[in-house]
């Protein structure tokens, strides 16, 4: 019974340090596209939104970091579309 509690814990946490590494990626892709989408078109409140993101990475919140990425990305071709 020890045993089979001492497992769960073990994947438990497994799949919480995979979960973490997927933000991670997310987080890193998605600062990536929104840097190339900010060497097309640059403004301050563009850059304002790639600043918020790049300062959550830095706090290690990753889901948040991939989030605000992704919407200043969109925000940003949106505003390109115009």
């Amino acid at each position: 019974m020890k045993f089979s509690v001492a497992l769960l814990i073990v994947s438990l946490l497994m799949a919480g340090n995979a979960s973490a590494s997927n933000d991670r990626r997310a987080c890193k892709e998605e600062l990536r596209k929104l840097n190339d989408a900010l060497s097309v078109n640059y403004t301050g409140q563009n850059h304002h939104g790639y600043r918020q993101a790049k300062a959550s990475r830095d706090n290690l919140e990753y889901k948040k970091c991939a989030n605000q990425a992704r919407k200043a990305r969109e925000r940003v071709e949106r505003d390109g579309d115009l």
